[in-house]
């Protein structure tokens, strides 16, 4: 059984333990992300093509609740397929000299059966620091949850700072969050474990800080409150213990994010750089997400809200056609005062596959069409 699961039991374990002594009993609620998708990409060579699944994304069910005026705690047990998505980096030779010339970049699933683990859990203690929070657990790390707030629609795609890598929505740490000027300025600082709550820590491996500074230029204007300019900050495997004479893997990871939440829309404008590595390893990449959503009433019990998003994903500045793209195009539908959504939606995933022998790159992408359903309740 995985570290942080163990741990992320304990935690679970004390606050539920705390109920009996809680100030309240606790809140309860759930959010279910399921899907429909039919792949489009055209049929290559011996593959097929045509290819369709009925998928349940998530079931997260959470308890809140105090046990103390300044003590909460959070508890997020997530039902669904133990799977998850990470991308490794290996150096490219040329075929000829057998010199380093590139990266590649490979994404690796892994897909189980459905069950249940933790999401988050953490207890948050306020007070001890004027306009600060504290909090220690299975926490939401700085950054990737605060894109997610911003992009609006987990349930189709992960957030581009999550979905490349970049950072996590849970891990376990300790953390600080709060603000000056009347929320003016927000920031979010924390120590992280490392590495993914998807995975096993590696023992020998650094821990991460990471760090988010959010300005909210126009906060007392009730129209353009939401008006926020993001930075992010983030060095990981600090403390790496590796042999004697081997590269150790520092990554330093920075970028922006001008974000904007407004009754007729969310939109968001982010890049992010990464460096990572040492010797014939070492690679710099960058991510651009460029995202809209539009909200409009259609009837007293539906809205409707057209989506698009954009990135570009590049894994080496270093070396030409590697770039990644991917365009998202859809329209949501939200009834019961947006307990229900249904998203069609359209994805495609554009990219050059590279021929190892003669060098040569051709275009490939994926297409699928998807309908999305969300429910959320109370």
């Amino acid at each position: 059984m995985r570290t942080y699961f163990k741990f992320s039991l304990l935690v679970a374990a004390a606050a539920l333990a705390s109920a009996a002594f809680a100030l309240e009993p606790p809140a309860l609620s759930g959010l279910i992300y399921t899907h429909f998708g039919y792949d489009l990409s055209s049929a290559e060579a011996g593959e097929l093509e045509g290819g369709s699944e009925f998928g349940l994304g998530r079931c997260y069910v959470t308890a809140k609740g105090s046990v103390h005026e300044s003590v909460s705690y959070e508890v997020t047990a997530d039902v669904g397929r133990d799977s998850y998505t990470y991308y490794t980096y290996e150096p490219e030779f040329d075929p000829v000299t057998g010199e380093v010339i590139g990266l590649i970049e490979t994404a690796h699933t892994q897909t189980g059966k459905l069950g249940f683990f933790l999401k988050y859990g953490y207890f948050d203690v306020s007070d001890l620091i004027p306009s600060h929070n504290l909090h220690a657990g299975l926490i939401k790390p700085p950054f990737a949850g605060y894109e997610h707030s911003l992009w609006g629609w987990r349930v189709i795609r992960r957030s581009a700072f999550f979905e490349r890598g970049y950072g996590d929505t849970a891990d376990l740490g300790v953390g600080v969050a709060g603000g000056f000027a009347d929320g003016l300025i927000q920031h979010d600082f924390a120590v992280l474990n490392g590495g993914s709550v998807g995975s096993a820590e590696d023992p020998y491996s650094g821990k991460d800080v990471e760090y988010r500074l959010s300005v909210f230029p126009l906060v007392g204007d009730d129209d353009w409150a939401g008006l926020s300019v993001n930075a992010v900050a983030k060095r990981e495997n600090l403390g790496e213990k590796v042999p004697a004479g081997a590269p150790k893997n520092p990554v330093t990871i920075y970028g922006g994010l001008l974000g904007l939440k407004h009754a007729f829309t969310n939109f968001g404008a982010g890049y992010y750089l990464r460096t990572a590595g040492e010797g014939a390893t070492k690679y710099d990449g960058n991510v651009m997400s460029v995202f809209a959503t539009v909200h409009l009433r259609a009837t007293e019990g539906m809205t409707v809200h057209p989506i698009a998003r954009y990135d570009m994903v590049e894994p080496n500045a270093d070396m030409d056609d590697d770039e990644r793209t991917l365009l998202i195009g859809g329209v949501g539908f939200k009834f019961f005062a947006g307990k229900l959504a249904l998203i069609p939606n359209y994805q495609t995933e554009a990219y050059k596959e590279r021929d190892p022998l003669t060098g040569a790159t051709e275009d490939k992408s994926t297409d699928y069409a998807y309908l999305h359903c969300q429910f959320n309740w109370p």
